[in-house]
C-alpha cells in the first residue's frame, strides 16, 4: 500500500520502516496498551518487539498526582523518559501499538505535547509488522542519556471547568470518540463509578471509524467524509474527549491531518465528567 506524500508526516507503512530502522537519528516507540489488562503491553512487547523499540508504558508515563487514570504525564516525568532513552528534538520519531491506531495516536499527542516536530505512526501496527514476517526482537537496545528541559503546549489541553465555562457559551464543537452504545448510555462504562451518557452537545464519531478492517488508516478522502458529515470545520473550536484521554487522539490525529488547527483534548475525558456523585 502506497501512501500519499502529505500522509507521510503522520504514517509510515512497514515496508517502509523495515528500510530505514536502522537510521541513526530513527527512534521507535512500541506502546501497546489494553484498557482491562494494563500490565499486557508490557509483557508483550518483553516478548517480541522491533528491533531498537522504546516502550512507552501509558499508566506509567503519567502524571502522578491526578487520581484520574493515566493523565498526561508531567514535564518532569517526560524529561526522564527522553533521558533515558537518548531521545533528541529533532529525532524522527515512530510509534506504534497492537493494531495501528488505537493507543499510537495518544503517545503521538504527547510528543506533540511537549513540541517534537517529527512524529510518525506505524500504519497497522505491530500486528501488520508481524504479518509480514519483519524482525523482531526480545532485547530492548539501550541508549545514551540526553537531556532536556521541557515546557508543555498547554493550549493542547482543556480542563473540566474551562469546558464547562465554555458549554454554557456554545464555544466550542465537542467530539465523543467513545463507541456508539456507550455515547448513548445503552452500555455500561467500563470503569467503575461513573454515569452513562455523554456530554451536552457532544458528536459521537467513534474512534475506530478512522481505520479499514486491516488497522491501516482510511484514505484522506474517507477521513474527510467523516468530519464533514458531521458538520465540521476549520473555524470551529474543537475540543475530543473519550473514556479517559486515550482514544480521542485518534481524533484529533485526523483532524491534524486534515489541517484543523482549533482542536483541544479533554483529558479528564469521562473518567472525570461522568463520575458519580
Amino acid at each position: 500500500m502506497a501512501i500519499n506524500s502529505f500522509l507521510q508526516n503522520f504514517i509510515i507503512n512497514p515496508y517502509h520502516l523495515r528500510k530505514i530502522k536502522n537510521s541513526e537519528n530513527l527512534k521507535i516507540v512500541d506502546c501497546r496498551w489494553y484498557l482491562k489488562e494494563p500490565n499486557r503491553g508490557r509483557i508483550e512487547f518483553e516478548r517480541s518487539h522491533i528491533e531498537k523499540a522504546i516502550f512507552f508504558d501509558i499508566d506509567k508515563l503519567s502524571d502522578p498526582s491526578s487520581k484520574l487514570p493515566h493523565m498526561l504525564p508531567t514535564a518532569n516525568q517526560f524529561s526522564k523518559f527522553i533521558k533515558k532513552n537518548s531521545i533528541q528534538m529533532n529525532d524522527k520519531i515512530i510509534v506504534y501499538d497492537q493494531v495501528g491506531f488505537f493507543s499510537s495516536t495518544r503517545v503521538w499527542f504527547s510528543f506533540k505535547y511537549f513540541e517534537f516536530p517529527y512524529v510518525r505512526i506505524l500504519n497497522g501496527g505491530y500486528r501488520r509488522w508481524k504479518e509480514k514476517e519483519y524482525t523482531t526482537h526480545i532485547k530492548n537496545f539501550k541508549n545514551n542519556n540526553s537531556l532536556f528541559n521541557f515546557k508543555p503546549k498547554s493550549n493542547l489541553v482543556i480542563k473540566k471547568r474551562d469546558l464547562e465555562k465554555s458549554l454554557k457559551k456554545r464555544k466550542f464543537k465537542i467530539i465523543d470518540a467513545r463507541p456508539k452504545n456507550r455515547f448513548e448510555g445503552i452500555e455500561e462504562e467500563p470503569r467503575l463509578g461513573l454515569t452513562k451518557g455523554n456530554i451536552k452537545s457532544s458528536i459521537n464519531i467513534p474512534f475506530d471509524k478512522i481505520t479499514k478492517k486491516n488497522g491501516y488508516l482510511k484514505n484522506l478522502r474517507d477521513l474527510e467524509n467523516i468530519i464533514l458529515k458531521n458538520k465540521i470545520n476549520k473555524k470551529d473550536n474543537i475540543v475530543c474527549y473519550c473514556g479517559s484521554g486515550i482514544t480521542a487522539c485518534n481524533i484529533i490525529f485526523i483532524l491534524s491531518i486534515l489541517g484543523f488547527k482549533k482542536i483541544k483534548l479533554y483529558d479528564g475525558s469521562w473518567s472525570e465528567w461522568g463520575k458519580k456523585n
